[in-house]
């Protein structure tokens, strides 16, 4: 009897300490605090420009130790903005693009040479009354990646991109290769060119079959990416998560106003955590896994002597970064990818014209990534 009574005092002792030891196990259930310096300076920042609402996330070492909502994603019915709530990005969307156009390039099915119009190119040369000069017909998928296809961007004749929003992708292409010249030599200079990057949606298309939206959802799936969307940009497509944008006087009429075809070049939509997952599956660390090989993550941030750009990346290489920046009536959006490891997004459903809106916002996310005082918590991963 004795026995058996030690026997059942063991077995209670071990279950009771096995239980206790769950209950204080907090490693994946650690609870994100709230850093006074970090959320005083995101709001500093919007009380300063009038910002109605923002998105931020952040990584260390690819691990998420930071995500939160600020301000109010709808003003109107004072609902605050939840971290997990969908921003249209405007053009961090070309770096889903860029990424793509290298994916496809590692499953072997395209190539930065390849020519994009004429004979034997990637969408051919049926378009209507269209008439391909030389030029044209040297334009590579690598140009366009570059910028460097010579026009259609604002400091080489002007950006068509908005114009005839009214016609299909072949009428379009016949409207801006009739009436747009190109204005330098393709691979010669470099000219920002939404128009460029609208075409590398329709090589997506072209080469995988699918729609650019789909293409690029299937490539997130792995990464546990689900809220990427494209936009058409009118009010009814909000997504119910989306935030409402807002705008100035003068721009408020265009924030449901724009080109509806513009999706490989700004047309995405998608949280601050999924936007940050994206980003920790391209940064080159490798503790997660990576969309890309290690030649094609290495080829997005190759430069050129015309531009700091690289194949969808902007690199500052005196400040040891690479990133990109989005801008709409109603949105204002960047990140930064540094390599002591951090990353940092944030989103905003407000762009200003005040003068040091953009440095500003540049110098705050710089803070957030070199400022070694900030108490990240660095045990904590919210992916």
């Amino acid at each position: 009897m004795k026995q058996t009574n030690f026997l059942f005092f063991l077995i209670l002792i071990t279950v009771t300490v096995l239980g206790c030891s769950s209950e204080n196990d907090t490693s994946n259930n650690i609870l994100q605090e709230d850093i006074i310096n970090v959320n005083e300076a995101v709001e500093n920042f919007m009380q300063t420009y009038d910002v109605p609402g923002a998105s931020l996330a952040v990584s260390i070492n690819e691990k998420m130790v930071y995500s939160k909502g600020f301000g109010f994603s709808n003003v109107e019915m004072d609902i605050p903005t939840n971290k997990d709530d969908v921003f249209r990005i405007a053009s961090v969307t070309k770096v889903f693009t860029s990424t793509a156009i290298m994916k496809l390039i590692d499953d072997g099915l395209l190539s930065l040479t390849d020519k994009v119009f004429g004979d034997d190119s990637v969408l051919g040369n049926d378009f209507g009354t269209s008439t391909f000069t030389e030029d044209h017909l040297n334009i590579t998928v690598d140009h366009l990646l570059m910028h460097e296809h010579g026009g259609w961007g604002v400091s080489s004749g002007g950006d068509p991109i908005d114009y005839q929003p009214q016609l299909d992708t072949n009428d379009f292409i016949e409207y801006f290769i009739n009436n747009w010249p190109l204005q330098n030599v393709p691979g010669q200079s470099f000219s920002y060119s939404n128009t460029g990057y609208w075409l590398l949606a329709r090589v997506i298309e072209r080469v995988s079959g699918e729609s650019f939206e789909s293409y690029i959802q299937s490539m997130l799936a792995d990464s546990e990416i689900t809220s990427f969307k494209i936009t058409t940009f009118r009010e009814e497509d909000r997504e119910e998560n989306e935030v409402y944008y807002y705008a100035n006087e003068a721009e408020t009429p265009y924030i449901y106003n724009i080109a509806s075809r513009r999706d490989g070049d700004g047309g995405g939509v998608i949280s601050a955590p999924d936007l940050l997952r994206f980003l920790c599956a391209i940064d080159g660390f490798y503790n997660r896994d990576e969309i890309l090989s290690n030649l094609s993550n290495s080829i997005m941030r190759q430069t050129s002597s015309h531009s700091s750009l690289g194949r969808g990346l902007g690199v500052w290489e005196s400040q040891g970064l690479y990133y990109f920046t989005g801008s709409f009536p109603g949105t204002r959006t960047w990140f930064i990818i540094h390599n002591n490891g951090k990353t940092v997004v944030l989103l905003l459903n407000y762009r200003s014209s005040l003068k040091n809106f953009d440095q500003d916002f540049q110098n705050l996310l710089l803070n957030i990534v070199t400022n070694d005082s900030i108490p990240w918590q660095t045990e904590l991963d919210q992916f």
